[in-house]
């Protein structure tokens, strides 16, 4: 039985845009459609500063992360097992939000917040149970000792609950890569191929200005393994701000204290771009530079027809207002496919 509280909170799930889970089909969304343009909730910025941004038309899609704290709630600490606080935030939307956000929900599970196979059921099962479109499995940073469990076995979980129906059989199944370091191993397609065997049927990915050569080359090998045939492949793309958020982008995707290597080597030039434009602007030019990197980055995504869609990362409240600067040509290359 749904709790009052979940079932208040539920939302109209989206159908029909991404696969059909349960006929185990992927790559549904037609080239001539409009793409997926996913805008993420973030957990740090408060909702007067994203409302505006999520109301415009470009975005029709939404990523919940799954993060203990919320704007909002400091000094809380992690909710206990169980609690409505510990429920994926899709289950816990207030009216203003359920009214203003798109409907196709992507609801992030993290592995690292699961200390059991029965709180992971649990917790997937609130996710479908609130009408979330997608439900994205990564593994996590485990808050305190380290979680048996990663994004694979997550995968496996859902596979089972979905074929017991405690997942709803519209609910597609999503994972998550990191091309700009994946791509640099020996065999750049390992992991995604892991995590397609646990029933991933959609992927979505860390942002390629970390180190977009590398992020290409991931890309390639994946489409010379028609992986991409395989499943919907959302593109990340995270607004950077200032040399210093590149350099925390590249930390976020493991790009740091690398011995070398073409991923490490890129990284490092990307950085020093970068902190060279911002140095040698004005505080008015330099915001024009990179919202246009942003608009471009947007651009190489829906200019690709195997790319399914792509996830904006804003991440702060001057992310949120740089994203809301270029929305209507954001809006206008996802039409245009």
């Amino acid at each position: 039985q749904k709790s009052a509280a979940r079932e208040a909170s539920t939302v109209p799930r989206a159908r029909g845009s991404m696969p059909a889970a349960a006929a185990g089909v992927s790559g549904t969304m037609s080239a001539k459609q409009a793409a997926r343009v996913f805008l993420e909730r973030s957990p740090y910025v408060s909702w007067r500063a994203q409302r505006q941004v999520f109301a415009h038309p470009a975005f029709n899609g939404v990523i919940h992360p799954d993060l203990p704290v919320w704007a909002g709630e400091p000094g809380i600490p992690e909710p206990a097992v169980g609690s409505d606080a510990a429920a994926p935030r899709i289950s816990r939307l207030a009216k203003t939000e359920i009214d203003i956000l798109p409907d196709f929900h992507v609801q992030t599970i993290a592995a690292s917040r699961c200390r059991s196979a029965a709180e992971a059921r649990q917790r997937i099962a609130a996710a479908s149970d609130a009408g979330a479109s997608a439900i994205l499995m990564v593994t996590g940073d485990a808050p305190g000792e380290l979680s048996s469990w990663d994004s694979t076995k997550l995968l496996r979980e859902a596979v089972a609950m979905r074929k017991r129906g405690e997942v709803h059989e519209d609910v597609a199944l999503a994972c998550a890569a990191n091309p700009s370091l994946e791509g640099a191993a020996g065999d750049p397609t390992a992991r995604l191929r892991a995590k397609l065997d646990a029933g991933a049927e959609m992927v979505v990915t860390q942002p390629a200005a970390c180190a977009p050569a590398v992020h290409r080359a991931w890309w390639d090998a994946v489409k010379s393994e028609s992986l991409h045939r395989d499943c919907d492949v959302v593109f990340g793309v995270a607004h950077l701000a200032s040399w210093r958020s590149v350099r925390f982008w590249q930390r976020l995707c493991g790009l740091t204290g690398l011995n070398g290597g073409d991923a490490a080597g890129e990284a490092e030039e990307i950085a020093r771009l970068w902190e060279e434009m911002e140095r040698g602007m004005d505080a008015r030019t330099f915001e024009k530079w990179r919202d246009e990197r942003l608009d471009l980055a947007v651009a190489a995504v829906l200019a690709d027809v195997d790319a399914r869609g792509v996830h904006l990362m804003p991440v702060t409240e001057e992310g949120y207002a740089g994203v809301g600067r270029v929305a209507d040509a954001i809006g206008a290359l996802a039409r245009g496919r």
